[in-house]
């Protein structure tokens, strides 16, 4: 499902959506709508979470990236 929101300027998420985004200086950022207390996480967001914690752990990426060139 495509959802479009954007301008030349930025893209506007749903507020029940979360997003790992790269940046073009090779930073990343995770974005996290403002939840009620005590509403479950789902675990593809914990998964992005995950993520965005290693992402900082250069060899990790290095054998992430490896793992994509391999299946390819």
């Amino acid at each position: 499902m495509a959802h479009v929101a954007h301008n030349d300027q930025s893209t506007v998420l749903r507020k029940d959506q979360y997003a790992l985004v790269a940046n073009m200086d090779g930073s990343f950022a995770l974005y996290i709508p403002d939840l009620p207390h005590g509403t479950p996480v789902p675990r593809s967001v914990m998964l992005l979470a995950a993520i965005a914690a290693k992402i900082v752990d250069e060899e990790w990426v290095d054998g992430m990236l490896r793992d994509i060139k391999k299946q390819r």
